[in-house]
């Protein structure tokens, strides 16, 4: 009876990791966009693994090509996620996701939103005065008009925000409703 508890207990580990790994690859490849999926499952696999995994053990892992995990590792390494390491008796190189919050990967993130943020309401500054220029058309460009500054105060609300978090202000969390809500 032990037998078969530890291999359900083994099958829900297994299960939990596999998907871990296949949720951070989606995520790093949607969410994030500055890392690719493979980048973001080799990273959730050494992440998970009590032991350094050489290049060939995540191959096996996660089925694609050797070359695609050393470019990857490589990737990794430069934003400091995982790192080399030695092991006893062996030649092979192996490594080991770094036990650190990502900060790069965070900072970079969050830098995104932000030029975002801006482009968008540049975009739209741009669109709003090219809408006020027009002639002949003004009940038409009124219409424009108005849907231009309710999208244009959401991204203000959401540069506001930003702008807050990067000066360390205390953030009045009825901003995030208006942000939310448009």
């Amino acid at each position: 009876m032990a037998a078969i508890v530890k291999k359900e207990e083994n099958e829900k580990l297994l299960q939990a990791r596999q998907s871990f790994i296949e949720g951070a690859g989606r995520i790093s490849a949607s969410l994030l966009g500055i890392l690719n999926r493979v980048c973001g499952q080799i990273y959730a696999l050494l992440f998970l693994s009590p032991e350094p995994l050489s290049l060939d053990d995540i191959v096996a892992e996660l089925g694609v090509s050797k070359g695609n995990v050393s470019v990857n590792i490589r990737v990794l390494e430069d934003y400091k996620l995982v790192k080399k390491v030695w092991v006893k008796g062996t030649r092979k190189d192996y490594y080991q996701a770094v036990d650190t919050l990502p900060t790069k990967i965070i900072k970079e993130f969050f830098e995104k939103i932000r030029r975002n943020i801006r482009d968008s309401l540049d975009m739209i500054d741009d669109c709003c005065a090219t809408v006020d220029g027009a002639k002949g058309v003004e009940s038409e460009a009124q219409f424009m008009l108005e849907r231009l500054k309710r999208i244009q105060s959401f991204y203000k609300n959401a540069n506001f925000l930003f702008e807050a978090i990067y000066s360390g202000q205390k953030i009045d969390t009825s901003v995030l409703k208006t942000v939310i809500e448009g």
